[in-house]
């Protein structure tokens, strides 16, 4: 070896280990930094600021909770005392640290999810947390919103519809596949399908005209479509078995759940009315505006997009179809349901009409829950309750400071159990869910309701099994005096109608007797569909007419799904039965009786009671600041003698929004003749007080 291959040699050897050290710290630098962004985000964590509004909706238990899942994770000892300090804070601050995805908003609220979420994970995987060890695991999201073709997310999103135009396809295939067997033609490319198509055993023409009458319905899932099918008495499926399935195949569609915020016009319809029964409507998420667009261009269609609307005088309860609990117990696929606002004007216009919002949660893996994916769907669908979503005012409410923008709750949860009746021995998972659920729920101020969704067809009805008995618990008050946790019970009825309503009293009255009977039956809310009533088989509406009565007299009140868009054909009629046969005409009171006869008359002011109250104040204090300052100054008592007429209109103007306010706010609906009674008593003690006065005094000289 040479001089000079010698020194190169050394030269190479002394900068090898700066170089070493030169490659990690280049090796270092980005996860430094990544740290030292995630620290940053979570220091948000540490201020008071951050946790106001998010303690303003929690209890001192609550706290409590906190501080013993923070001790569960191994950030901190803390001293669950119950009182959110600076080591609260920090010990949050630590657990924030400690996640992969730092939430970009409500932080305070999505922290504690995660918290709770990763000490259900713990219990489940028996996992016991080393934070001192620097292989530490981060820590999943708050939530996971992205959503893989095989989740069972998309199952609330599968519906069946057979359109006029999937109906002419089956229809042609039909034909093609006469002109093969005529022609003998199978020798060509598509024989496999041609082949199955011949060996399909085809209804009549006139047996599938008689198909127009399903068409244009929306069907939950594929059973009611198939019983919808075979009730029409031409199509009997030991007759046609292919042919059924494939008419299913051809009606089933998949909603997209690429959604922007529900639109949703005001008609003016005014506040729900009162009902004698529970009227209650399912709105899925994929009739928002975006997907009725979408099928416009789809199909080619140069209309213009109506924007929808919804009677809601005539809903007592609105359900936003559905969320999907996922088999680990997490919810992924939020839809419209999240803290972006696209929900918050969908829950407003139905509190602003007095009708309550609830939420429904689909659920087809409950059979096998472990204790800790119980624990954990409780927990998921609890923080989807106490979710608050931002929305903005319409009309002249958007121009009133304070009142243009705040936030909106849901009033329930649906809770919907698919299969069960293939999985009834289970059914104390579902006891167990309700009841854990009910006990979180009712720590909260909100009157929360809980209603279980079950779909069982008439068959699994007229069987032996047992069916509502094993969730009696839910249902009615036990010997102990514990509470009926569930509020309703709602159950699809198959087609046709006629019959299965009779069915499914004939279940309760069978696994029921004496008051439990009773109490159950005042429970269930069969569902039924609002489409096509036109073309019932004895008249226009007297099956559906027919049904409503059956229902009113024997069970809570009717569902409908989907409920009836107010541009619908059937919508108008719709309204008119529900009115006619669960409206309550019988009031107590002179203006009771007013406001029932001629709704019309609040079409505007209930709606808008909050713009009429606000009036009210402001009209009031006005009239009070100048009556105090006129008892003190002689010119502002002249002032009313140079401008009476202006004072007059003031004080018509005042009273009319004070009549209309009375009338039409729900908060005046137990003394509303009491009201009038002694604000004519006080108006007539003033004047006589004053003529009194005047004339003790005498003439002024």
């Amino acid at each position: 070896m040479g001089k000079y291959e010698m020194h190169i040699l050394m030269k190479s050897c002394w900068f090898l280990p700066v170089r070493l050290l030169w490659i990690a710290c280049m090796l270092c630098v980005p996860q430094f930094v990544v740290a030292q962004q995630s620290t940053g985000e979570c220091d948000v964590a540490l201020k008071k600021e951050t946790y106001v509004s998010f303690l303003l909706s929690i209890n001192r238990s609550e706290v409590t909770q906190i501080q013993s899942a923070l001790n569960k994770t191994g950030v901190s000892q803390l001293v669950t005392d119950g009182l959110f300090g600076q080591a609260t804070r920090t010990a949050l601050y630590q657990f924030c640290l400690k996640l992969e995805n730092v939430p970009e908003s409500d932080l305070a609220v999505n922290l504690v999810q995660a918290l709770e979420q990763q000490v259900l994970l713990m219990e489940d995987e028996a996992l016991t947390p080393n934070v001192s060890t620097e292989s530490t695991k981060k820590l999943p999201a708050v939530v996971n919103t992205k959503l893989t073709e095989e989740s069972t997310g998309d199952l609330p999103g599968i519906y069946y519809l057979l359109r006029e135009e999937d109906l002419a396809a089956v229809t042609a295939a039909k034909t093609a596949a006469a002109i093969k067997n005529t022609k003998g033609e199978n020798s060509d490319e598509s024989v496999a399908k041609d082949n199955a198509a011949q060996e399909i055993k085809w209804p009549s023409d006139e047996e599938m005209a008689s198909l127009e009458t399903i068409t244009t319905i929306p069907y939950v899932n594929q059973a009611q479509f198939r019983s919808a099918v075979m009730s029409i008495k031409v199509i009997d499926q030991e007759k046609y078995p292919e042919f059924i399935t494939l008419l299913t195949d051809a009606a089933k569609k998949k909603a997209s759940t690429k959604l922007e915020p529900i639109v949703l016009d005001d008609t003016g319809c005014g506040c729900v009315r009162d009902f004698s029964n529970m009227i209650y409507g399912f709105y899925p998420y994929w009739r928002s505006t975006v997907d009725r667009q979408s099928d416009a261009v789809e199909d080619d269609v140069a209309t213009a997009v109506v924007v929808p609307a919804i009677d809601y005088s005539v809903f007592t309860r609105i359900a936003y179809y559905a969320l999907t609990l996922e088999e680990n117990g997490d919810i992924t696929t939020p839809l419209h349901w999240n803290t972006g606002g696209k929900l918050g004007n969908f829950i407003n216009n139905a509190h602003r009409h007095k009708t309550k919002v609830d939420l429904v949660v689909y659920s087809d893996h409950w059979a096998q829950w472990s204790e800790s994916s119980l624990k954990r769907s409780v927990m998921s669908v609890y923080n989807q309750l106490r979710l608050e979503v931002e929305y903005k005012e319409g009309g002249l409410m958007q121009y009133v400071p304070l009142l243009n923008s705040t936030t909106a709750s849901p009033d329930g949860v649906t809770l919907y159990f698919d299969g069960y009746f293939d999985h009834v021995e289970s059914s104390y998972k579902i006891i167990e869910f309700i009841r854990q659920l009910y006990e979180r729920l009712e720590d909260l101020e909100a009157d929360y309701k809980i209603n279980i969704l079950l779909d069982v067809d008439s068959t699994e009805l007229a069987s032996s099994k047992p069916i509502f008995n094993s969730i009696k618990n839910l249902l009615v008050n036990d010997k102990n005096d514990n509470p009926a946790y569930v509020d309703g019970l709602l159950v699809f009825l198959n087609e046709p109608t006629t019959t299965s309503k009779k069915i499914l009293r004939s279940k309760i009255e069978n696994e029921f007797s004496g008051a439990e009977r009773m109490a159950v039956l005042r429970k269930v809310i069969p569902i039924i569909t609002p489409y096509k009533h036109d073309n019932d088989e004895l008249g226009p509406y007297t099956q559906f007419d027919d049904d409503l009565i059956y229902l009113k007299n024997n069970f809570s009140g009717v569902a409908l799904w989907p409920l009836p868009m107010v541009a619908d054909a059937d919508a108008a009629m719709i309204s008119q039965r529900l009115i006619k046969y669960f409206g309550v005409s019988d009031v107590e009171g002179l203006l009771n009786t007013i406001s029932a006869r001629y709704p019309a008359l609040c079409e505007y002011g209930c709606p808008n009671r909050w713009l009429f109250r606000l009036a009210i104040d402001v009209l009031l204090f006005f009239l009070i600041t100048y009556a105090v300052l006129a008892l003190f100054s002689s010119r502002v008592r002249r002032f009313y003698s140079k401008y009476s007429v202006y004072f007059i209109l003031y004080i018509i103007v005042m009273i009319v929004v004070f009549m209309v306010s009375l009338m039409c706010d729900s908060f005046w609906k137990q003394k509303r003749d009491t009201v009038l009674l002694g604000s004519i008593l006080i108006i007539a003690a003033f004047f006589m007080v004053r003529k009194y006065s005047r004339v003790k005094q005498g003439p002024l000289p």
